[in-house]
């Protein structure tokens, strides 16, 4: 059966906004951390206690915080307390929610658990890149880089969570189509609805596109030069559309003030990090 992407796009717009469809909601644990942190008589080992009951978040959350992204020269840490002490709290919470987007929003079918997968692989590759430029250049907070490789596309997942049957309709390419169309909208809709900083909500909802409504802001340049820096080593972005132009004369990387050195110091060390992020997540 053909599938008109363009008139899905519509009807799934449609079913969001007379509550048909709802949104991916956070785990139970975020929504604790979140009420701790807001409270200034909490601290780490409130946080650590409401970890400890979800082996998912607790397993990750100590790897991360001793992989080479988060632990710099410092010893590694063997329990929560201590790790949620490295990270501090808010930088905790947004890693929640990073974990969530990447390991907890998952649906039954097959073919889109393939889909999820392809978006979790290209997310991971753009954290471990966009870090690394950040370290480089000065441009943003490196955590706020890997942060917003992890989130950036989100979307995606919240589409395919929302509405799976929809999805599964179509074909291979049309569900590439369907996708590029709604996840920017979807993702600023999600990550709006789950409470993340307003950097995030603009990058979900802006990255890829040039446009005047685009906020200046170094964080979507950021991940923009990552994306494109990324395809033209073999591995292009999934559901954005790139121009085609030279890399050092793309909008975001004239920015930034990218030059060759910086790219080629990324792809160098892309390889290494991006293995450690998937043996964190995987």
């Amino acid at each position: 059966m053909s599938v008109d992407s363009f008139e899905l796009a519509k009807e799934i717009r449609r079913r969001f906004e007379a509550g048909d469809a709802r949104l991916p909601v956070l785990p139970e644990a975020v929504i604790k951390v979140r009420q701790i942190v807001n409270d200034q008589e909490k601290g780490a080992a409130d946080i650590a206690r409401v970890l400890a009951s979800d082996t998912t978040f607790s397993t990750t959350v100590l790897r991360i915080a001793n992989s080479a992204r988060f632990r710099g020269t410092g010893q590694e840490v063997r329990n929560l307390s201590m790790a949620i002490q490295r990270l501090g709290g808010r930088r905790t919470l947004q890693l929640m929610t990073a974990i969530s987007s990447q390991v907890h929003l998952a649906v039954k079918v097959p073919e889109l658990q393939v889909l999820l997968r392809e978006s979790t692989q290209h997310a991971l590759l753009v954290a471990a890149a966009a870090q690394h430029l950040a370290r480089l250049t000065g441009s943003i907070d490196p955590e706020e880089g890997f942060m917003g490789g992890m989130l950036f596309d989100v979307g995606v997942a919240a589409i395919i969570c929302a509405v799976p049957d929809e999805i599964a309709r179509c074909n291979n390419e049309q569900r590439h189509e369907l996708l590029g169309q709604l996840h920017r909208e979807m993702g600023g809709r999600l990550l709006t609805y789950w409470e993340m900083p307003d950097a995030f909500i603009a990058l979900a909802s802006h990255h890829g596109v040039e446009a005047d409504d685009r906020p200046r802001e170094n964080l979507i340049d950021v991940i923009d030069a990552v994306q494109f820096l990324l395809a033209g080593m073999g591995y292009a972005p999934p559901f954005d559309t790139l121009p085609d132009m030279d890399v050092l004369h793309y909008p975001p990387m004239k920015r930034l003030g990218l030059n060759e050195t910086h790219l080629a110091a990324v792809e160098v060390e892309l390889e290494d990090s991006f293995q450690e992020l998937a043996g964190i997540f995987s």
